[in-house]
Formats: structure tokens, C-alpha cells, sequence
């Protein structure tokens, strides 16, 4: 396969901090280039006078969840993934509470993912992102972060990215790397399947 390209959009799931990064794959030797990256925070965001009156109205949970679909939605225009991907859920010990977010997260990404793209999200359990990038499945962010940083397979378009790249935005990209992993030979067959 010469040189043949794919771009997919990788999610850091979260109401207070999510994470993305648009990464273009290389498969014929698995290279990834992150050519943006980036955060949104529909909590934080809805908190905000400009979202008293919905919030009001509704409550801050359903505000939040519409402002994601909106977030999401710019994205999807914008870079035209050919695959999206994002972290699936999971229980954290020490905040229980963020199951619920979590599963709310990923119901309303999978249906604007679809609603827009017609695109399936694809959900990676957490230890697989973090194994495939930190050889570790319980890796630290900070380790996933110094996994990034020292990948001889991916890159940045702009260099100054990498030295600014956020934990949500690592956790993205660890996500969008456990893909072309684990599925490199459907993303194949998908690309054959398409140049027809």
C-alpha cells in the first residue's frame, strides 16, 4: 500500500476537559502526524453568564451535553475524519460519579457522530490506549505524555504542539494511535475499499 493516508479524530472523553487531536496515519509504516489538537470544557463553559437563562431553564448536565454535540459537530465539518475515536468508559475509584458523565459523554458523541458524519465512534478501552503507547495499561498521564514526546512514529506538523500538549489532549492522541493499532488492517481494507 503506497503511501495511502487516513485522518482520524481522537477523543479524551469529559464534561470539565476534553481532549482532541485530528491525527493523519501513514499506513504504509503506521507514522502519525498530529496535525491539530485542542480542548473544550462544556462544564466549565455552560458556568458562564452567557448560559445562565438554559441552564436555568434546564439544568447545567443538559446544557453541557448540548454544548459538547455543538463542539463535536464544528469538528466533524471542519476536519472530515475518515474515523473517530475516543477513550470508552470507565470507573475511576476515586470518582465514581464520572461513570454517569462518561456514558452520557459517549451516547451523545456516537449520535452526532453518525447525525454528521455518518461515522460510527469507535470506543478503546483505556488500558489498551495507554498499553499501546506507554507499554503500560495502568501508565500514568504524565507517562503517556513522555510516551508521546519520545514515539519515533509520531510527529507534529508544529513542533511547538508537542511541548504544549496537555494531558487531555496526550490522552487523545494515545487514543488515536490504539486505533491504527489494533485496527490497521480494517483501516486497510476500508482505504482499498474506497479508492474502489
Amino acid at each position: 500500500m503506497a503511501n495511502k493516508k487516513f485522518r482520524v479524530l481522537g477523543l479524551d472523553p469529559g464534561l470539565t476537559n476534553c481532549g482532541w487531536n485530528l491525527a493523519e496515519v501513514n499506513l504504509k509504516d503506521d507514522s502519525i502526524t498530529i496535525l491539530k489538537v485542542g480542548e473544550f470544557h462544556p462544564g466549565p463553559t455552560v458556568e458562564k453568564k452567557s448560559y445562565r437563562d438554559e441552564v436555568e431553564k434546564f439544568d447545567k448536565r443538559t446544557i453541557s451535553l448540548a454544548y459538547l454535540r455543538e463542539q463535536l459537530t464544528k469538528l466533524l465539518t471542519e476536519l472530515k475524519p475518515d474515523a473517530v475515536c475516543a477513550e470508552d468508559i470507565f470507573i475511576n475509584p476515586h470518582r465514581p460519579q464520572a461513570y454517569g458523565a462518561l456514558s452520557m459523554f459517549i451516547c451523545v458523541a456516537k449520535m452526532t457522530c453518525y447525525d454528521v458524519a455518518r461515522k460510527h465512534l469507535v470506543t478503546i478501552p483505556t488500558k489498551i490506549c495507554k498499553q499501546h503507547i506507554a507499554s503500560r495499561g495502568d501508565s500514568s498521564k504524565l507517562s503517556v505524555q513522555q510516551a508521546i514526546a519520545s514515539s519515533k512514529h509520531i510527529s507534529f506538523k508544529d513542533p511547538v504542539v508537542l511541548t504544549q500538549m496537555t494531558e487531555h489532549e496526550a490522552d487523545s492522541i494515545a487514543v488515536s494511535n490504539a486505533l491504527v493499532q489494533c485496527y490497521h488492517d480494517l483501516i486497510e481494507k476500508y482505504l482499498e475499499e474506497k479508492e474502489g
